[in-house]
Formats: structure tokens, C-alpha cells, sequence
């Protein structure tokens, strides 16, 4: 008995001094996979409040969430006297991980805005301007209207600005349950029901279990456990081997998803309590859409015959409830188109997929701050 216990002991210690050994070189190395998201009871899932790292699954980006859990630094819930503020709500568009804060169309607005010799928005004695991030990565408008409720209007914005992405918010409307967030659904009388029965999923009981929950703050503290944790994420969404793509074969327009007429009902409904709610908080609202890949592919004979139907469809729900309405596919394209830009995809990746590049952002803000000043 002695003996197995020493070798027990010995085992144990040896574990012990590799583990640690490991964690030191990894740190020393300077390897780091943060982990931005986390559990939410409310949204499902939102912004680690504090993380901080490099995201490098799709370009690069240096990523700070603050302590109130959106992208950006620390910020007063009050605006200063004579400050312009502006509260962007959207998915991973806005969110926009994979280039530096600085190059996200967010920032590059509050740039245009603050320099603008004439823009409305600002009153002649403006202290300046802030545009805040509220953008959550796969996100639709549901979780985009409870971010809202429960984090951006305590930050008393003199506009909200929903971000649109047509390549999958409103297939992500659809009244379907979800077993990582809440799903909106209209009942007999037309009114929104949030329906949180993700919370009696396993993953979420796991999650918010004392175990879960440590699992998660080691995670967000070890390196060792960072590494495993991007590992599994990385396994997890990799292509199967019958869908990957040989080097030599040219990739494929990427086709958007049709959303049914029930989720565009319910996009509508969202859309309307959204603004409903920013004007009761003396807020103007307004929407944009962003482009999606295959709206400006490199190819052109290669996009869609109608690339902008939805862009279309939605603005003629908007138009009827009076909601200002920028889609910036049809201008992004015929500037990627003249000057023969790349506005999605990243070096190494196949060209024209995936989140917007510095191109894409920069054009973004370039097509917003004039429009916004002519509100």
C-alpha cells in the first residue's frame, strides 16, 4: 500500500510539474485563444465582460471587450454634455473580430462623423461624437432587440442603428427553438413572445452549474486550457472530408439561405418594437443592411440574377413604418466593381468569403457618415 501511494504521489507530482511547465512555455510563447463568448441568461450567449486577445480563426484582429461586455474601451453609461452618441446593434458584421478595433466600420464612423464640416446630427456647440459597438457575432434581430433592452439603452443613445446582414439574419428570425438562445414568436393576438427554452438545454444547465461554471473561469485563465478549448472549437466546425475543396478548384459563390414568409413577419415585428422602444427613449432609429458575399463576388457573372431582392423586400417593410433605410450591397458593389477590390475574405482564405475585410469597413463608413448627416 505504501509503495502504490508513493507512486501515486509520484505520478501526481510529475503531472503536476509537466502541467505547470507547459502553461509557463505556452505563456512565454506568447500563445493566446481567449475566450470572447460566454453564457447568458438573457441572449444565450453575449461578449466576455474583460477578455482581451487576438481572434485569428478568420483575418486578425486585436479584440478588447469591456467591462460592460460589448467591443470597445470603458465607457460612462451617461453620454458627456454635447456628446453625439450612437449605439450600433448587429451581428458579426458590426462585431467585426476579425480586423482591429480602429479598422471596424464602427470606429472609422465615429471618425467621419466627429470631422464632418456640415452634418445634422451634430448640434454647432458638439462636444464630439461616440459610436458604441453592440455587436454579438450570430446574432439575429431578436437577440439584437434584448441587447437592447437589457445593455444598450442604459447607455441613453441619441440614435440606434440596427445592422442588417441579409446573408443570415433573417433565416436566423425564424420561430424555430434553439437550444443556445431565445426565439421570438408572434402569439394569436400578433404580439412578441420570447420563448427561453434554451435555458432547459443541457449545455446551458452545464454552463451555469457551479462545475460549469469553474470549468469557465479556468478556461479564461489558463493557456493550457485556452489551447485545448480553440482545439475542440476548431475540430468541432472543421469540413467534412466528402465537402473540402482541392487547392486547384475554384471556390464557390456561397448562395444565401431563403428565410420563409413567417420570419420575415417576425423580422418585421422585431424591427418595429426596436424602433418602438428607441423613440420612447428619445432615440432615432434607422437601419442598414451590409452586402454579403455573393453580392459582390469578384466574379460578377457569377452573383445571383436579383442579388438585392432582400434588400428590397426589407425596404419595403421599412418604408412602411416611416424607418430611415441604408442598404449598402448596391453601392459597396459597384465600388468593388470600379476599383477592383476585395471587400470579403482574408490572406489565405479563398477570395470573396467569409466577414468583411479592412476594404469592406472602410467603404462601409465611407457610404454611413454622409447618409447619417443627411438625417
Amino acid at each position: 500500500m505504501k509503495r502504490w501511494i508513493a507512486n501515486v504521489a509520484a505520478l501526481s507530482v510529475g503531472v503536476t510539474a509537466s502541467l505547470v511547465f507547459v502553461e509557463v512555455g505556452l505563456r512565454v510563447a506568447g500563445l493566446n485563444y481567449p475566450a470572447f463568448y460566454t453564457v447568458d441568461a438573457v441572449r444565450g450567449f453575449a461578449l466576455r465582460p474583460g477578455a482581451q486577445g487576438e481572434w485569428t480563426r478568420e483575418g486578425r484582429g486585436e479584440v478588447r471587450i469591456n467591462r460592460a461586455g460589448f467591443r470597445g474601451r470603458d465607457v460612462d453609461q451617461s453620454p458627456a454634455p454635447r456628446v453625439l452618441r450612437i449605439a450600433v446593434l448587429g451581428d458579426s458584421f458590426t462585431e467585426a473580430l476579425q480586423v482591429d478595433e480602429q479598422q471596424s466600420f464602427v470606429q472609422q464612423l465615429q471618425e467621419r462623423l466627429a470631422s464632418a464640416d456640415h452634418c445634422s446630427l451634430r448640434r454647432k456647440d458638439s462636444a464630439g461624437v461616440e459610436v458604441l459597438n453592440f455587436g454579438v457575432g450570430a446574432y439575429g434581430t431578436g437577440q439584437q432587440l434584448l441587447t437592447w433592452r437589457h445593455l444598450a439603452r442604459r447607455y441613453r443613445p441619441d440614435w440606434v442603428l440596427l445592422v442588417v446582414y441579409p446573408g443570415n439574419d433573417f433565416t436566423d428570425n425564424e420561430p424555430i427553438s434553439r437550444s443556445d438562445r431565445p426565439v421570438f414568436v408572434l402569439d394569436a393576438q400578433n404580439n412578441l413572445v420570447v420563448d427561453q427554452g434554451f435555458r432547459q438545454s443541457a449545455a446551458y444547465r452545464w454552463r451555469m452549474s457551479l462545475p460549469g461554471r469553474a470549468l469557465d473561469g479556468l478556461v479564461n485563465h489558463s493557456r493550457l486550457l485556452q489551447l485545448l478549448n480553440e482545439a475542440k472549437n476548431r475540430w468541432a466546425s472543421r469540413v467534412q472530408p466528402d465537402q473540402e475543396q482541392s487547392q486547384s478548384v475554384r471556390p464557390q459563390v456561397p448562395r444565401t439561405p431563403v428565410a420563409s414568409d413567417q420570419a420575415w413577419r417576425l423580422t418585421d415585428h422585431l424591427i418595429a418594437a426596436l424602433a418602438s422602444e428607441a423613440q420612447a427613449d428619445q432615440a432615432r432609429f434607422a437601419v442598414i443592411s451590409t452586402s454579403a458575399p455573393e453580392q459582390v463576388w469578384p466574379i460578377a457573372s457569377e452573383r445571383p440574377s436579383q442579388p438585392f431582392a432582400q434588400e428590397q423586400r426589407l425596404g419595403s417593410l421599412l418604408a412602411k413604418r416611416q424607418i430611415p433605410y441604408l442598404p449598402l450591397a448596391p453601392d459597396l458593389q459597384r465600388q468593388a466593381d470600379q476599383a477592383g477590390l476585395l471587400l470579403h475574405g482574408f490572406k489565405g482564405q479563398s477570395p470573396g468569403e467569409g466577414h468583411w475585410n479592412a476594404n469592406g469597413h472602410r467603404l462601409a463608413a465611407d457610404l454611413i457618415a454622409p447618409w447619417l448627416c443627411q438625417l
